[in-house]
């Protein structure tokens, strides 16, 4: 385990989801950068990666941002449910098309990255490999089968690349033009999530703590549960904070009630289930970026935090108009409108792991908030391990 330590306390990483036709997590661009490059070699690297890589977990691009690091992993045997990143000008040369030929038969998964424009009406080297297509705004596309594609940066472009150009997944997504849409009115309930807590409610094995993670799936949900169990009209006696005792002071049956009340205001916009479920990736990152140890409730406390951080993005109103409302623990409001206390470290570290331009700043940030840069790489690695178990249904394979 001394090199595992050694190599996740010398690489800086950050994250950006991929998304299917049916707006599902298809997969995780996974970004690493040798900061201490003394300290990292490939092979303690892949190992440190993919050592307990579940097989339901979504697949891996591995983007290599240190050019020994790729050529060393080239040579590794592969872990599974993982591809490589590699840069399109490494499929000119005839010697680092050889490497490449040679990688593919040891058993990596190679994906071509490199600019739409520049690779179009190319021939196809000959080496089997996916394709990371980055598209400029005046690039125009009509058929893009199977490809990833990323620099989409409105709903009309994403819509058009999944839905008309059938590519098979996108790289980030464009979260400010989805919401711009939706500026007249708060959103209501994800479907999906209001859905999937209906189906359990009646179960007699459903547990509270299975309940739970269901709601949090969806901030605005949470919300809701939190003003709803507060609210004079259910004459609670004393003010609630934590969702968990929200759900057992409401009961299965009343929530499932007032759920039913709820499905004429749920939301159809399928383009919003990416939006939502960032915001979800973003709050189990920060739960895990507790020590481990931490009891039950610190974590949910944390993860409630991390949230409603956004929630000003949904429901169009200033956070601190919303959260006015809520009994929450001062922590939880210093972290989310002041930008300080102990969990403003977590929330803000969370954020930068999402956010690859910050890559290089990564070391720093985990310093200033005494974090090490092995417990930031080891709670993003968890966070995105179990990232299928919340986000519904598996999406079709990545990597093949």
């Amino acid at each position: 385990m001394l090199h595992a330590h050694t190599v996740l306390d010398s690489v800086a990483m950050a994250y950006v989801p991929l998304w299917s036709r049916a707006r599902e997590l298809a997969g995780v661009r996974l970004c690493v950068r040798a900061i201490h490059p003394e300290g990292v070699d490939a092979s303690h690297l892949l190992q440190a990666v993919g050592e307990d890589w579940p097989e339901g977990a979504p697949p891996l691009l591995l983007s290599l941002q240190t050019p020994r690091l790729l050529q060393q992993a080239l040579s590794c045997a592969p872990i599974r449910n993982t591809a490589l990143e590699v840069p399109a000008s490494l499929f000119n040369g005839q010697e680092t098309l050889s490497r490449l030929s040679m990688a593919q038969r040891r058993g990596h998964h190679l994906v071509r990255r490199g600019d739409f424009a520049a690779l179009r009406g190319l021939p196809t080297p000959g080496v089997s490999h996916r394709n990371l297509l980055r598209l400029e705004a005046d690039d125009r596309f009509d058929s893009l089968p199977g490809q990833m594609i990323e620099g989409l940066d409105t709903q009309a472009r994403v819509q058009h690349a999944l839905d008309k150009a059938e590519a098979s997944a996108v790289l980030g997504w464009p979260v400010a033009d989805v919401l711009q849409a939706h500026r007249h009115a708060p959103l209501q309930y994800d479907r999906r999530v209001v859905r999937q807590v209906l189906d359990v409610i009646d179960d007699e094995e459903c547990s509270i703590e299975y309940l739970e993670r269901l709601v949090r799936q969806d901030p605005v949900l949470v919300y809701r549960v939190l003003m709803l169990v507060n609210s004079a009209a259910y004459g609670a006696h004393r003010e609630i904070g934590s969702l968990r005792h929200a759900l057992m002071m409401l009961g299965f049956r009343e929530l499932g009630r007032w759920l039913v009340e709820q499905l004429p205001e749920l939301e159809p916009d399928v383009d919003l289930q990416p939006v939502r479920y960032s915001m979800v990736m973003r709050a189990r990152l920060a739960h895990h970026l507790l020590a481990s140890g931490s009891d039950d409730t610190l974590r949910a406390e944390v993860y409630t935090t991390a949230v409603l951080s956004r929630l000003d993005l949904l429901l169009h109103q200033p956070l601190a108009d919303l959260l006015h409302h809520l009994p929450l623990a001062a922590r939880m409001t210093d972290a989310m409108l002041r930008r300080s206390g102990p969990y403003f470290a977590l929330l803000d570290v969370a954020q930068a792991l999402g956010e690859p331009e910050r890559i290089e700043r990564m070391e720093t940030l985990c310093r200033r908030h005494e974090i090490t840069l092995d417990q930031a790489n080891r709670a993003l690695l968890r966070m995105l391990a179990t990232s299928r178990d919340h986000a519904g249904k598996r999406s079709e394979r990545l990597m093949h």
